[in-house]
C-alpha cells in the first residue's frame, strides 16, 4: 500500500484590518487578510496542523504581503481575531490512536486466549512457531496422551510472519514427526517460539 506524506494549507478565516498603514504604498486603509491553517497529512488524511499563514493584501495598491510586515498594532488586532475550530485537523491522528488501541486490545485478548489454549491443548491444533535463526513455521497436534503431545511439523518455514498462516495446508505436513511433553509445550510457549494457537474446527 502507498502512503502519500505531506504537508497542506487550509483556509480558516478571511476579513480585515481597518485603519491600518499598508507597508507598500504608505496608505492608511483597509486590509485585507487570509489566514491559512497548515497542517500534516498521510494519504490525504489530514493528521494535525504544524502552523499558521496570514496573507495580507491593501485594498488600494492590491499589493500582498505578511503578517510580519504590519505595525505592532495591526499583529496585535490580527492575533485578536477568532478562528474557526481546528480539530477537523487532528482527525487522522483520533483513527491512528483508535486502530493503535484496538491493535493493543486484541494483542492481549490474544496473549490471554494463548495463555488457556496451551495448558488445554486438542488434537488438530495449531500451533505457530518462531525459531531462534529468524524463521517461522507450524505443526499441528495428531495425538494427546495423559502427559505427551505427538505432532507434525510443517515441511515449510518462512521469514515473514504475516505469510505463517499460508503455510497451513495439509500437503504441508508429511515426515517431521515431534513429541513433547506437556510442559515442554508450556516452556516452549513462555520462551516465545509458540507465538500463536488455533483451534481446528
Amino acid at each position: 500500500m502507498l502512503f502519500l506524506i505531506g504537508t497542506k494549507d487550509s483556509n480558516i478565516k478571511n476579513g480585515f484590518v481597518k485603519n491600518e498603514i499598508c507597508p507598500k504604498c504608505n496608505i492608511e486603509n483597509t486590509l485585507h487578510f487570509s489566514i491559512f491553517r497548515r497542517y500534516v497529512y498521510i494519504t490525504f488524511i489530514p493528521l494535525f496542523p504544524v502552523g499558521k499563514i496570514v496573507n495580507i493584501e491593501c485594498t488600494s495598491c492590491k499589493n500582498w504581503f505578511y503578517y510580519e510586515d504590519l505595525s505592532l498594532e495591526g499583529q496585535e488586532k490580527l492575533r485578536n481575531e477568532k478562528l474557526k475550530n481546528s480539530i477537523w485537523m487532528f482527525s487522522g491522528t483520533f483513527v491512528l490512536l483508535l486502530f493503535l488501541a484496538y491493535c493493543i486490545n486484541n494483542y492481549f485478548q490474544n496473549q490471554n486466549q494463548i495463555d488457556i489454549l496451551i495448558k488445554e491443548p486438542l488434537v488438530g491444533d495449531v500451533y505457530n512457531l518462531k525459531f531462534s535463526n529468524g524463521y517461522y513455521s507450524t505443526f499441528k497436534i495428531d495425538k494427546i496422551t495423559s502427559d505427551s503431545i505427538y505432532t507434525t511439523h510443517n515441511d515449510f518455514d518462512t521469514y515473514m510472519p504475516y505469510e505463517i498462516d499460508d503455510l497451513d495446508k495439509a500437503e504441508n505436513y508429511s515426515n517431521k514427526k515431534v513429541s513433547y511433553s506437556k510442559n515442554d509445550l508450556i516452556k516452549l510457549y513462555n520462551s516465545g517460539e509458540i507465538i500463536k494457537i488455533r483451534h481446528k474446527d
